[in-house]
Parts: C-alpha cells; sequence; structure tokens
C-alpha cells in the first residue's frame, strides 16, 4: 500500500514496501477542492422534544433521547437510515448524559438528576440493567469507543474504573479524565496542562503545558481541538485555525466542538457569554481549521451535536427545533490482487501478481471482470534494448462523468528505477505510447491517476 498528501509522494514511505509501485501521472487538482464542504439536510424527528442525541462513531445509528409526557419520562429512538425512519422504545426514567460505543450497540446513560444510577443496554437499548455507581455523583460518566471500558468520578475524584458493564469498579487515581480510549488510554485537561494516562488512569504525565480547557478529542486520540487550536499528534504539537464563522462577535463564545480520527473534520457552535444574544449557525472545516463553513444561516440555539469518526458525518439537534445531519464525501481506496486472474503465456510475475489500487471520492470501484494481465507477445517496443514484462488492462466506475482517481500499480518485483518503462495503450490497434516521462517511478513509491471511466492497457517495460 502507499501513502500520500495531494499526490506528492514522499520518499521515506519506502520502508513500508518490497515492490516496485507504477502508476499514471497526477493530471488533475487536487481531491481536496473536491471535499468543498458537507451537505446538509433536515431531518424529521417524531415528537420533536430531544433532550439529547448521538451519532455512532461508524456513522450507522442516529440515537436520540426523548423527553416525554412528564419531566424525566424518557424514550429512546434510534434511526438505522439516517433520519428516515425511527425505532422508538422506553429509556430509564430521567435517562441523560447519553453514551454509545462504536457501533451504537452499547448504550449508557445516568439515571435522574440526584441519583447514582447508572444504566447499561447492550443491545441498543432494547433492555437495560442497572449496575451499582461507585459515586452518588452526576459527575463524569464516561466510556471508550469500544465499550470496554466505563469510568466515572466524583466532583474533583477520585477515578473509578470498570471494565465489566458496571457490575465491579476499581479506584486508579483522583484524576478525572475528559477523554477515554481503548486499551486503557485516557486524557484530561486541568490548570492548563494536557495529562496523559495509558494504565487506565492510575497514572498521568504530562503532554503539553498551556492546554485549553474544555477541549474535544477524536476517537483514536490522535486529534485535539481546542477551539483555537489543532493537534494531530495526541497533543504535543498544535495549530492554529482560521477564525471561526461568527465568532467575530464579542458576546459569544465556543460552545461544542468536534474532531475526526486525522484531524481534518471539525465542527464549532457559538453560545452567548453575556445578556446580548449571539446564536450563529453551526460551523464546520474540512481541512483542519484552514477554511470554514456554515450550514446555512439558521443559528444552533444550544443542544447536541456529534460527529462520526472519520468525520464523514455530524448530526446536530438545536434546542430550536432544527434537526439535520451533514454529510461529506470521503476519499475511498479499492484494491485488486491481479493474482486471482489467470494470466497468459509470456507475462512476467512481476505483472502477473501486481495489485491495483484505485482512490478516489466518485472513481474507486475497479471492475473485476474487466482486469487482465496482458501478454508480452505481439508487443512491439518504440525502443531498441527493451523488454516487455506484460500489461494490465482494466476499468474503473466512477459515480460522476468528471471524476477521477489515483491509480497505483504495485508489481511483484523490484528493479532499477532508472531503466523501467511506462507504456499506455488505449485499444488493442493502437500504437504504444511512452508515458514513462508522464509517471513517477520508485521502487517504493509511485503516485499517479486516470480519468472517468478510460480504458487502461499499462505495458511495464525493463531495459536490459
Amino acid at each position: 500500500m502507499s501513502s500520500r498528501k495531494k499526490r506528492k509522494i514522499y520518499g521515506g514511505i519506502s520502508i513500508f514496501f518490497a515492490v516496485s509501485v507504477v502508476s499514471l501521472a497526477a493530471m488533475f487538482a487536487p481531491f481536496a477542492k473536491a471535499e468543498a464542504a458537507y451537505s446538509w439536510k433536515d431531518i424529521t424527528i417524531p415528537g420533536g422534544k430531544v433532550k439529547e442525541s448521538r451519532i455512532s462513531s461508524d456513522g450507522s445509528k442516529l440515537i436520540v433521547l426523548q423527553e416525554g409526557a412528564t419531566f424525566n419520562d424518557r424514550k429512546l429512538l434510534v434511526s438505522t437510515d439516517g433520519g428516515a425512519n425511527w425505532s422508538s422504545s422506553a429509556a430509564p426514567e430521567g435517562a441523560i448524559n447519553l453514551l454509545t460505543n462504536t457501533d451504537g450497540s452499547k448504550l449508557v446513560v445516568q439515571g435522574k438528576y440526584g441519583q447514582n444510577n447508572i444504566y447499561v443496554s447492550t443491545d441498543g437499548g432494547s433492555s437495560w440493567t442497572t449496575p451499582a455507581a461507585p459515586v452518588e455523583s452526576d459527575a463524569s460518566l464516561r466510556m471508550s469507543p469500544d465499550g470496554s471500558t466505563l469510568t466515572k468520578c466524583g466532583y474533583g475524584g477520585p477515578l473509578y474504573v470498570s471494565r465489566d458493564n458496571g457490575q465491579t469498579w476499581v479506584q486508579k487515581g483522583d484524576e478525572c479524565p475528559n477523554a477515554v480510549f481503548n486499551g486503557g488510554k485516557m486524557m484530561l485537561t486541568t490548570y492548563g496542562d494536557l495529562k496523559q494516562s495509558t494504565d487506565y488512569g492510575a497514572t498521568w504525565e504530562i503532554v503539553k503545558d498551556g492546554a485549553h480547557f474544555g477541549a474535544a478529542f477524536s476517537a483514536n486520540g490522535a486529534s485535539i481541538f481546542d477551539g483555537k487550536k489543532v493537534s494531530v499528534d495526541g497533543g504535543t504539537n498544535w495549530s492554529s485555525i482560521s477564525p471561526i464563522p461568527g465568532h467575530e462577535v464579542s458576546s459569544n463564545d465556543v460552545s461544542r466542538i468536534g474532531i475526526s480520527n486525522d484531524g481534518k473534520r471539525l465542527f464549532v457552535t457559538l453560545e452567548p457569554d453575556s445578556y446580548y444574544p449571539s446564536w450563529a449557525p453551526v460551523a464546520s472545516s474540512v481541512d483542519g481549521g484552514k477554511t470554514w463553513q456554515q450550514w446555512g444561516s439558521e443559528k444552533f440555539e444550544g443542544g447536541s451535536i456529534s460527529m462520526t469518526a472519520d468525520g464523514s458525518k455530524i448530526f446536530a439537534t438545536a434546542n430550536n427545533n432544527i434537526y439535520r445531519l451533514g454529510t461529506l464525501q470521503l476519499t475511498q481506496t479499492k484494491t485488486f490482487d491481479v493474482s486471482t486472474k489467470s494470466a497468459p503465456a509470456n507475462t512476467d510475475n512481476a505483472v502477473a501478481k501486481s495489485t491495483i489500487a484505485a482512490k478516489s471520492l466518485r472513481c474507486y470501484d475497479i471492475v473485476a471482470s474487466s482486469v487482465k494481465s496482458l501478454s508480452a507477445d505481439g508487443i512491439t517496443p518504440t525502443e531498441a534494448r527493451i523488454k516487455i514484462l506484460g500489461g494490465l488492462s482494466f476499468n474503473i466506475n466512477c459515480t460522476q462523468a468528471s471524476a477521477s482517481s489515483d491509480i497505483t500499480v504495485s508489481l511483484a518485483s523490484q528493479y532499477d528505477v532508472s531503466k523501467v518503462r511506462v507504456y499506455k495503450k488505449d485499444s488493442a490497434t493502437a500504437n504504444l505510447q511512452d508515458i514513462t516521462s508522464q509517471a513517477v517511478i520508485k521502487n517504493e513509491t509511485i503516485a499517479g491517476k486516470t480519468v472517468h471511466q478510460s480504458h487502461y492497457a499499462l505495458i511495464v517495460a525493463e531495459i536490459s
């Protein structure tokens, strides 16, 4: 496999490869331009009266806690089709602080205010158990993305950890985490310091001093957003963001924030911090805060907002009865193992056992039935001392006529890159076109691109 940013090639990636990689040259604008903004749609939530909402980290479920006929009456609404349809079931009385694991199969809530009840569901909310809470406090109930770890604190500590759905709790220390991750990792901001624990909160170390309170953490803990700066390395280094639309007003403040695993996708809501109302629309960024877009002119007047781990979806339920789902099409990569197809005679194993990878927003579906290894027989080189190794022919389906794709072909052998040649052949009768000068060829990493639904035959040759 390979890694690249905006089609630049990084030599350092060579350590990950033991094969030669050949690609067509990049001929189009970077895909980042296509990832322009979230597309927002209004969602109908039957009965309204949303108390809290979440989207599962994998984006498969929208989950809503709904107020019922009385103050503490609760219903749980779940949608698995982006809000088109909803299932409804009873939720624990006065349920607050809704937590969900990655796919929404495990849910955790606290009971009504003033009680120390914790309710756990391992079947998506169909049934609930009530394990004993370790402290009589409404503060700081957390769950790891995989649902394996629960934490609960009193005000100011201590920290209790459960790894059996709340059946038993173990005191670990006095620091209370702001975020809990898989494998015992936790993070918190306190007195301006960003701290991390890797042993379920037993011990802590300072990652960075001068961190802001109220930071948002990605699901994997790699990216952090504090409303002013972004870190994509767990808090060691930070970069400033551009001004947030609507934040120019002096009487508002950053309220709810979120960040994707890779740190590129962010959201922000603003709320008044004085007697003068200054609510603002939801703002989002797809480039780590360099640019911002608003979801429209409607203001988000408090409520719930959450993001998937990859940042492809944002679910917002505002107190002023605006319910919306934002979606962002992300780059996808599909690969095909050429060795699963029979190869004709006189086709070098470097080609016959190669892999093809297509990476694109809208043009990544390699048509399996179209993939063919091409024999060197009958192929006439365009220059002397050329040994044809063989070729590949394949189609890629796209969802948009103007779309394009990064194509990477990884050969099963390594060669002296100065002796490698790449040719294109558009049809059975067409002559070979030497595109070596357009290609980037390295023994480990080569990047490139092809156009919408075009049929390519890549002929790879080595100078003898």
